[in-house]
């Protein structure tokens, strides 16, 4: 087993700094010698995943901490300029997903900087057990669903000469749940992928496709649905049909308003917040205010340390706090390219890129090259007075290169200006949604 380590870490699976990569050049031809090695190891790197992954009840307390950091890090990075009035979700958890799928078919430089995103140094082995264990982990029968897809360009296999690989396949198959097809990108492909997305998001995510570029092979598709009820729902006389919400601009919005008292909450001199538990308490809704009502939601949380969202949780005290949530819904929509890129992920989107393992070997080695193409996410989010229904969807598109390569008083907690939220998987002390309100309209 080490000898196999070892020579998978020497020959596949090195893996570098994200803050010291530097962009290598296109990939040159190999010798038949050293590919048929190169090929032999990383055969036997997906016989060792298979082995390590059979009992997988665990997760490492370090990526986990990594994840949370990396989800408010992915929340910061999304708010650009175009977002300033604007209410945004994200959803790290079906990001992560998707480009773990991503990072199972990458090597060297291009597979250092997509782990790197969360935590720098982790081996492939590593990375399969945690995205496994935490898919498993926030499955739930009546509150999340999480499902997995490869989704193949039958066209490409033809007039390309691309072969996917079917060990990556299987890895994914056996180890992420992911479904994988094989059909010509048409309008019916686009339609049956929508259709797809939308059941698996419950109806929430529509017409996540509008169309296929004439480059895209593959299509790596997450999707995840929740639907929590509060464990404590409201009653009429908790419900403010015609509450008030001071939206970013200052303005004022009529909203329903949800009071409740609830048990768990934190404070600093910068924020306040508070948990609300959804029924079986395995997830919540985290809000956060900030104690300056003048600072704009999207400056304060571009402000946040990485680790914010998990001390704030870790933070929390058993102290009674009246709160008021405003009954909110909407829709968001990301290309993900320039913030991924921002955070560290730039090769996986050149034509140096090494996809290689995706590929099969004897047929297309590296006569053919793949790239991500873009990542694009859409979310929903529906809150009231009897829960949350939230989804979100992420499409890696892959795409042949064009080259071959505490206190004791009683508390407050009024949430009827912009603020940030999260929905929070209670047993990791993770966000599986973050996001900010800046208007209930």
């Amino acid at each position: 087993m080490k000898k196999i380590i070892s020579m998978i870490l020497i020959l596949v699976m090195t893996v570098s700094m994200c803050s010291c990569s530097k962009e290598t050049g296109p990939v040159v031809a190999q010798s038949s010698a050293v590919s048929e090695v190169v090929n032999k190891v990383k055969s036997e790197f997906f016989d060792l995943v298979k082995t390590e992954l059979k009992e997988n009840k665990t997760a490492d307390p370090e990526i986990t901490s990594c994840f949370g950091n990396f989800a408010l890090r992915s929340l910061k990075t999304a708010l650009t300029a175009e977002t300033k009035g604007k209410n945004v979700m994200i959803s790290p958890a079906s990001l992560m997903f998707a480009l773990d799928m991503a990072a199972s078919g990458a090597e060297g430089n291009t597979y250092s900087q997509i782990v790197g995103l969360i935590k720098k140094d982790v081996s492939k082995i590593d990375m399969l057990k945690f995205a496994n264990y935490y898919m498993n982990a926030l499955k739930s029968e009546d509150v999340m669903s999480i499902a997995n897809s490869v989704w193949i360009n039958e066209n490409s296999l033809k007039q390309d000469n691309i072969k996917i690989n079917e060990e990556f396949l299987g890895v994914l198959r056996e180890y992420l749940d992911a479904a994988a097809e094989t059909r010509p990108f048409n309008d019916a492909a686009k339609d049956e992928i929508n259709s797809w997305i939308s059941n698996k998001t419950d109806g929430m995510i529509n017409n996540a496709i509008d169309r296929f570029s004439d480059d895209t092979v593959m299509l790596l598709i997450n999707a995840l649905a929740f639907n929590g009820k509060w464990k404590d729902e409201y009653k009429s006389g908790q419900i403010n049909e015609n509450g008030n919400f001071k939206n970013y601009a200052g303005e004022s919005e009529t909203a329903k308003m949800l009071s409740s008292e609830e048990k768990k909450y934190f404070e600093t001199e910068s924020e306040k917040g508070f948990l609300k538990y959804y029924e079986g308490e395995k997830y919540a809704f985290m809000a956060i205010l900030p104690n300056n009502a003048k600072i704009s939601i999207n400056d304060y949380v571009s402000s946040l340390s990485d680790d914010a969202i998990t001390k704030f949780y870790k933070s929390l005290t058993d102290v009674e706090v009246d709160t008021i949530i405003p009954a909110f819904s909407f829709d968001y929509d990301i290309e993900m390219n320039d913030m991924l890129k921002a955070m560290g992920m730039t090769e996986a989107f050149s034509m140096s890129a090494d996809f290689s393992t995706m590929l099969d070997p004897e047929t297309s080695g590296y006569e053919n090259g793949l790239h991500i193409g873009k990542v694009i996410q859409k979310t929903h989010i529906d809150l009231d007075e009897n829960g949350t229904k939230a989804a979100a969807s992420t499409i890696v598109v892959m795409e042949k290169n064009a080259i071959s390569i505490g206190p004791d008083a009683k508390k407050k907690v009024v949430l009827n200006r912009p603020f940030a939220f999260a929905i929070m998987d209670t047993e990791t002390g993770t966000p599986v949604f973050a996001g900010i309100v800046n208007t209930v309209k």
